[in-house]
């Protein structure tokens, strides 16, 4: 649900690309939903400050606090009318409210500072899809996308196939087999079955690799940049960055991507759920680079039963 993986320093933001809403043809009501990368580093920049990113508070004016701003009004915490500095490096009021709703939902201390553990959270890649959406935090647990997208009543048996323009650091049989177990994994919590055809015209859901701009809008940016994205139903698509380093192995090296993690994660939006502030959920929002975090939740379950509940 969608941010890289990728370990950055204290001082590292990520740039959030929204949820895109396309509107036209076949992508009615589609959202994209993306992993992101860091805007950039800006421990260099703030050499010889007094006051640093992780120390600031309402009042003060620090270089970078523009691109937190720019961080929180893509996840929804800050809405650009809601601050007359937005591009500005000014700690204003409307900062420090986005900073506590922030705090709230990944359960940190409520400060309305930009402390240690605020930017550390900050620091973590994770989903495009926003946090606050319609106004309000979601609840700590499952949530579904704006709408509540879902496939037909009739339509629980859903084929897949792989179509990529570019091959990544893994082979065919090592992405069907992320694939095979991620979808495996939804089956054995749901309705749902998925089974893999050659008839990729007719395929209800098409997954691949590609690098740079792969013709959705909305390019993939190299190592370190947004992992993948997803639509929600009946939209069907699901595109990873092949510049990555994936891993499908049992053992996740520090400098890894998990693709059986992620195309868990990715695989949810494909079903229509949002993101959860559970931790322990596979529809989290933030994952690190060399974490290995694979099965559903209870959280992920009960999601999932809710959405379809009347289907």
């Amino acid at each position: 649900m969608a941010k890289k993986l990728l370990y950055l320093s204290k001082a590292s933001l990520l740039i959030l690309i929204q949820l895109l809403e396309i509107q036209s043809g076949s992508f009615t009501n589609a959202k994209r939903i993306e992993f992101s990368k860091s805007l950039k580093d800006l421990e260099e920049s703030q050499k010889g400050q007094t006051v640093h990113l992780e120390e600031s508070q309402k009042g003060q004016t620090v270089q970078g606090l523009r691109e937190v701003k720019h961080y929180l009004n893509k996840y929804g915490y800050l809405n650009y009318e809601d601050s007359n500095n937005f591009e500005e490096d000014e700690f204003d009021e409307a900062m420090e409210v986005a900073i506590k709703a922030y705090q709230t939902f990944f359960h940190l201390k409520v400060t309305g500072k930009l402390d240690i553990d605020t930017t550390k959270q900050m620091s973590i890649p994770r989903c495009g899809v926003p946090d606050i959406m319609n106004g309000s935090l979601t609840q700590p647990q499952f949530s579904f996308i704006p709408g509540k997208p879902i496939w037909p009543y009739n339509k629980h048996n859903l084929t897949y196939a792989f179509v990529s323009s570019t091959g990544p650091n893994v082979n065919v049989h090592q992405m069907k087999a992320a694939g095979s177990y991620a979808f495996r994994e939804w089956a054995k919590i749901s309705n749902f079955t998925f089974q893999l055809t050659g008839d990729v015209s007719n395929a209800d859901l098409i997954l691949g690799f590609h690098r740079g701009d792969h013709g959705d809008g909305l390019p993939f940016d190299g190592p370190g940049g947004h992992l993948a994205h997803a639509f929600p139903p009946t939209n069907g698509r699901l595109h990873y960055d092949a510049d990555e380093n994936w891993t499908v192995g049992n053992t996740v090296s520090p400098n890894q991507i998990d693709l059986r993690g992620v195309s868990l994660h990715e695989i949810g939006h494909l079903l229509g759920l949002g993101h959860s502030s559970n931790e322990s959920s596979i529809m989290y929002p933030s994952i690190k680079e060399g974490q290995k975090k694979r099965g559903l939740s209870s959280d992920d379950m009960d999601g999932l039963k809710s959405l379809y509940s009347s289907s």
